[in-house]
């Protein structure tokens, strides 16, 4: 699987982009509002093995590796996967040093895009922390709507939801 937007290029996950992928989610700031804290080396091979595992039945998903296409620099990672029952979610997740340049806007207009060629996805879901406003925005303004509240223990989600 192969996406490019504007600026950007998406590669699937292979084992070669663990570096990359730890080099993300390593970061406070990054993980802030996905875990709460960084990854430790340990637990970033087994989530990104989750990653790696995560299209095991369709080809056409998966976890995907972004690149700033002018320089090739990796900047984050997206996804598009299976999610329930009759759900797709999509996500994100980029380095600081490219947050406020309209990239997860770009990442978001992208994977909605490439649902809808898909053809056979009806609903995305994005999930999302309340406190993270940035990323609300992001969603509201692809015309994502609140759908519901998830809480489980001390945590609390908001699942955004767009009909295609």
């Amino acid at each position: 699987m192969y996406l490019e937007s504007e600026r950007l290029t998406y590669k699937k996950f292979t084992p070669a982009h663990f570096e990359n992928y730890f080099g993300l989610v390593s970061r406070q700031e990054v993980m802030r509002y996905i875990t709460g804290l960084p990854l430790d080396y340990e637990l970033a091979k087994k989530r990104f093995q989750v990653a790696l595992d995560a299209d095991q039945d369709r080809a056409d998903m998966g976890f995907l590796a972004v690149f700033e296409q002018s320089r090739e620099d990796f900047i984050g990672l997206a996804k598009i996967v299976p999610f329930g029952d009759n759900l797709t979610e999509i996500g994100y997740a980029l380095l600081p040093e490219y947050w406020g340049k309209g990239y997860a806007s770009e990442i978001t207009a992208r994977l909605i895009e490439y649902a809808r060629q898909l053809g056979t996805i009806s609903l995305l879901i994005a999930l999302v922390v309340p406190e993270n406003q940035s990323s609300i925005h992001v969603l509201t303004k692809q015309n994502f709507s609140f759908f519901r509240e998830i809480r489980e223990e001390k945590l609390v989600r908001h699942d955004y939801i767009l009909y295609l």
